[in-house]
């Protein structure tokens, strides 16, 4: 008759299922609420276009900015804070009236977004971003 050793030889099994899940909930969230700094890696070069300048001038607001950060309406120099009376002045309050916001390339974006929620708040929203066409054809 042949005895058991006393010392017992279980094998123990380690189930990976749970930790495999708990590491991928874990990367997914890490991911998820990571904020990624890819705007600072973009160089740009704005703006040029390959459509086709259109052909007919319809009556329309002029915004310039050159690379000062100026702003002019209609061709005349306007400040700031007269900004908003000068587009009424010269809308009359159509609201429908399209408005062609030319923006030197060097300007600041902050310039081009003043004016662009200064149009916004006015509730003129056919607005287009004039472009010089493309050298490459």
């Amino acid at each position: 008759m042949k005895l058991r050793d006393k010392q017992r030889r279980d094998s123990y099994l380690v189930d990976m299922t749970p930790l495999i899940d708990v590491v991928f909930l874990m990367l997914i969230f890490f991911m998820v609420s990571t904020s990624f700094d890819v705007a600072t890696q973009l160089h740009l070069e704005l703006p040029e276009s390959h459509a086709k300048p259109s052909e007919e001038k319809p009556r329309q607001l002029t915004v310039a900015i050159d690379a000062q950060g100026r702003l002019f309406v209609q061709g005349e120099p306007v400040r700031d804070e007269d900004l908003r009376r000068r587009i009424l002045n010269v809308t009359h309050g159509d609201r429908r009236m399209p408005v062609v916001l030319r923006a030197d390339a060097d300007a600041r974006h902050k310039r081009v977004v003043l004016v662009m929620d200064v149009l916004q708040q006015l509730g003129l929203t056919r607005v287009g971003i004039a472009t010089m066409p493309s050298k490459q054809e």
